[in-house]
C-alpha cells in the first residue's frame, strides 16, 4: 500500500482558515452588540411613549372641565401638564414629558403633547 503525498492539511492552511473564522466571528459579535444596543434604545422609546399615552388617557378620561394643572412621575420620568380654557366649551391641555437622550444620557429633552378637550354638548 502506497501513501499519498498529501493526507491532511498543512499548518499554513489551518492558520489561514482559523484567521478567516476569527474575522467572521468578530464581525458577528459586533453586529450582535449593535443589535442589542438598538433594542435597548427601542425599549426606552416604547416605555416613554407608553408613559405619555398613560397620562394622556387619564386626562381624557377625566373629561372636559374636570382637568386641572398637575404633574406626575412615571418610572422616574417627570410629566407635567397645564390646562388653558380656550372658550366656555373647550380646553387646551399641554403635556410636557422629559426624557433622557439616547446618545448622551446626561442630556434631558422635553417633549410637548397637546390635547384639546371639549364639552360633549357643544351646539
Amino acid at each position: 500500500m502506497q501513501l499519498k503525498a498529501r493526507d491532511g492539511f498543512s499548518i499554513v492552511e489551518i492558520l489561514v482558515g482559523m484567521s478567516l473564522l476569527s474575522v467572521v466571528m468578530m464581525g458577528l459579535a459586533g453586529a450582535a452588540t449593535a443589535g442589542l444596543s438598538q433594542m435597548a434604545k427601542a425599549r426606552q422609546d416604547l416605555q416613554y411613549s407608553a408613559d405619555v399615552q398613560q397620562v394622556s388617557d387619564s386626562l381624557v378620561a377625566k373629561g372636559w372641565n374636570n382637568v386641572a394643572d398637575g404633574s406626575q412621575t412615571i418610572r422616574g420620568r417627570s410629566v407635567t401638564w397645564t390646562v388653558a380654557t380656550l372658550n366656555p366649551k373647550s380646553q387646551k391641555v399641554t403635556i410636557v414629558a422629559q426624557r433622557r437622550g439616547q446618545a448622551n444620557t446626561s442630556t434631558v429633552y422635553s417633549d410637548t403633547v397637546t390635547l384639546y378637550l371639549a364639552d360633549i354638548k357643544v351646539q
